[in-house]
Order: C-alpha cells, then sequence, then structure tokens
C-alpha cells in the first residue's frame, strides 16, 4: 500500500487524523499496521494488538509485508512520537549502532542498574540495553528504534571491514546457537552479568 500525497497541507492533516499506526505484539513479528482511528476506540491500552485484529482483511496476517512507514519527522510535524513495544530481556536481536552494520545482540540488564530499558517521561520506551556477540563481546544503551528481532541469519553486510569479518562470523554462530533457547538461557550466556550487591 501507498503512503498518500502529503504535499498539500490538508491531506498531511487528513491522514493523520484519521488513522494510527499500531504495531503487532506477536514476537515473530512486530510489525507496524495503518489503522483506521474509529478502530482504536475500542482498544484496552494494557492489552497486546496482533495483526489478525486487523479489520483490514489484507493486512491480517503476519506473513504480510509492513506498510510503508512514515519518517519520523512527519510525525513530529504534527507532535506525534512512535510508541515500541517492549521486546521481552534476554531476546535475540539485529541492532545499529552508529556506522557499524546490523549486529547480532541480546537483550540484556545494565551490569551495574541491573535494568535492560529505559523509558521516556510517559513511560514509553526509548532504549535498551544490549550485549553484541561476536569477539569480544560488546555493550551498549541502543534507541530502541535502532533494535530489531533477530528472524533469520543474516546475509554479511555488504562493504564490512576485513578486520570485522572474523569477528562477524563468530556472532553470527553465536546467534544461531542461541536461536532455539530460552531468554533465560540466553542470559546465562551473557558475559556482561549485573553486579552482585555487596555487604560490609
Amino acid at each position: 500500500m501507498d503512503l498518500p500525497n502529503l504535499n498539500a497541507a490538508e491531506d498531511k492533516v487528513s491522514y493523520y487524523l484519521d488513522n494510527t499506526w499500531v504495531q503487532c505484539e506477536s514476537a515473530a513479528c512486530m510489525k507496524w499496521r495503518l489503522i483506521p482511528r474509529r478502530e482504536c476506540e475500542g482498544f484496552e491500552p494494557d492489552q497486546p494488538w496482533y495483526c489478525r485484529m486487523n479489520q483490514d482483511p489484507f493486512f491480517s496476517q503476519c506473513s504480510v509485508p509492513q506498510d510503508p512507514f512514515p519518517k519520523i519527522s512527519q510525525l513530529q510535524e504534527f507532535g506525534l512520537k512512535v510508541i515500541y513495544s517492549k521486546i521481552p530481556v534476554g531476546s535475540l536481536v539485529m541492532v545499529k549502532a552508529g556506522k557499524w552494520p546490523w549486529w547480532p545482540a541480546v537483550l540484556s540488564p545494565d551490569p551495574v542498574s541491573a535494568e535492560y530499558v529505559q523509558e521516556d517521561s510517559d513511560g514509553d520506551v526509548e532504549k535498551y540495553h544490549v550485549e553484541f556477540l561476536g569477539s569480544p563481546h560488546s555493550r551498549l544503551w541502543a534507541s530502541a528504534s535502532r533494535v530489531e528481532l533477530y528472524q533469520a541469519t543474516p546475509a554479511e553486510p555488504e562493504n564490512l571491514k576485513v578486520s570485522l569479518k572474523k569477528t562477524y562470523k563468530v556472532a553470527l554462530e553465536e546467534a544461531t546457537k542461541m536461536e532455539n533457547v530460552t531468554c533465560e538461557e540466553r542470559l546465562q550466556l551473557c558475559l556482561f552479568k549485573p553486579q552482585e550487591c555487596r555487604t560490609m
């Protein structure tokens, strides 16, 4: 489905007033769907939403590709923001950090704060603490917009530096081994663990 022509001001206003983006909360999907705002009136804020609940039959299955998503700048123009579904700790993900390629990682607790997610003032997910796989492991607080669920073994990124090829291969091998284990088991394989409280 193509996005409407947003060049005319009235088209922009109508587009954002009449429709709402919602995210499927199936761990194997996480796609965004565009639905009429009137359909949201009966939604319970604490209840999950899945593609099968979409009244549009063309986008009511997780196997259907995601709709074209507007740029963040388009949303911000109308005071809107993207709200990301919280991914469980221990999940296997792909992360984009700076100029680095998308890289396999695990959502893990920060070894200092023991938290794995940071929220904004509205209580919505803003950042995830991730442990990158490979040799050696490293960690980072990554923007939620740069974290995606790991769904299949990705191809080697184009123009990957020779110095990174070996560690990227190791990262993929680790990710492959972690695909079919539980989140709890993945956390046991992480190297950065929360510090235990010490008593005097």
